[in-house]
């Protein structure tokens, strides 16, 4: 797993070669993103410590409000035994000038791992306001683990130069019969800064954190580095 993942790794440092097969009218577009972290947490649970993961995403233009997603991401623990592959499939729309949905269907594959395997079904509704802000809401339904996770979030945005931006998100989530847990779950959040290379290559140096608000696994705080590929 371990070999097949610096294999991504080198495939998203070689993706902007493609960018030249691809015709411009066609409208899709193609992310990669390599990413290494200090520890990789998700909904409230620490998975593993340092991690390489490789993200895969495109989109289809359906029409002016709408547009489907697909994609997949692999994760491996550095000196663990930690594995993860996910795919998924979002129809995104827009609703009005200010507002977006999506509904997704994703499955989660897991090795050496403290949650289950299994399909997860999600929705999100979120509202661009006038300003650096937007506020999200998002409701899942995870089949491995028969129960459902929550999130409310603002997220921040600002410009700090023509090739760079800074962004912030603070979230809360709740729970429902999700590993034993109900109610409130965690508050959360994540500071990054986004560095432009060129129209193709970005890199995104990033903090998060996870403060519990019902004892399972302790908080956690973890940094990394994103290396994105866009064509």
């Amino acid at each position: 797993m371990k070999h097949l993942a610096l294999f991504f790794v080198v495939l998203g440092a070689t993706c902007p070669f493609l960018k030249s097969e691809v015709a411009e009218d066609i409208p899709y577009g193609i992310e990669a993103v390599t990413g290494l972290r200090s520890a990789y947490s998700y909904r409230g649970f620490e998975l593993a410590s340092s991690t390489l993961d490789f993200q895969l995403e495109t989109e289809v233009t359906i029409n002016n409000d709408l547009s489907l997603a697909a994609g997949g991401w692999i994760a491996s623990e550095l000196g663990g035994q930690f594995e993860e592959k996910t795919g998924f499939l979002e129809l995104r729309t827009t609703l009005g000038d200010a507002f977006t949905a999506s509904a997704a269907v994703g499955y989660h594959g897991y090795s050496n791992s403290v949650i289950r395997s299994g399909l997860d079904l999600s929705g999100s509704f979120t509202w661009y306001a006038k300003t650096d802000w937007k506020f999200s809401t998002s409701v899942a339904h995870d089949c491995g683990a028969g129960g459902w996770h929550g999130e409310l979030a603002s997220h921040y945005y600002k410009r700090l130069s023509d090739d760079a931006f800074f962004s912030g998100k603070l979230g809360i989530t709740a729970t429902e019969d999700y590993y034993g847990h109900s109610g409130l779950s965690d508050l959360n959040g994540r500071l990054s800064v986004t560095y432009n290379i060129n129209t193709m290559l970005s890199v995104t140096p990033f903090v998060g954190y996870s403060h519990e608000l019902r004892h399972r696994d302790g908080n956690e705080i973890h940094a990394g580095l994103w290396f994105e590929v866009s064509f």
